[in-house]
């Protein structure tokens, strides 16, 4: 079973400080959920962390979301295939 996941690269959203208090938020809101996944640990340039999509149009939903309405720079989100055992 394939499932999708909306990928940001926290250095480039860090480097850049576009939208940043908005990723640092929305962040803080899904901490809970169970749906980030720190992929690459957070460091000096930053981490990567993967948000967990119900379905493919949910995480284009989301990454265009990202960034339209929180500033990201395009080049810090891309929405990618995650296999089944993946988190």
């Amino acid at each position: 079973m394939t499932t999708y996941v909306v990928e940001v690269n926290e250095g480039k959203v860090e480097a850049s400080r576009q939208g940043i208090d908005w990723w640092m938020l929305f962040r803080i809101r899904m901490d809970g959920t169970g749906r980030l996944h720190e992929t690459t640990p957070p460091c000096v340039i930053g981490g990567v962390v993967e948000v967990a999509c119900d379905s493919r149009d949910d995480a284009d939903w989301l990454a265009t979301h990202m960034v339209h309405h929180g500033g990201l720079p395009r080049t810090t989100v891309r929405v990618k295939e995650s296999s089944a055992g993946d988190p």
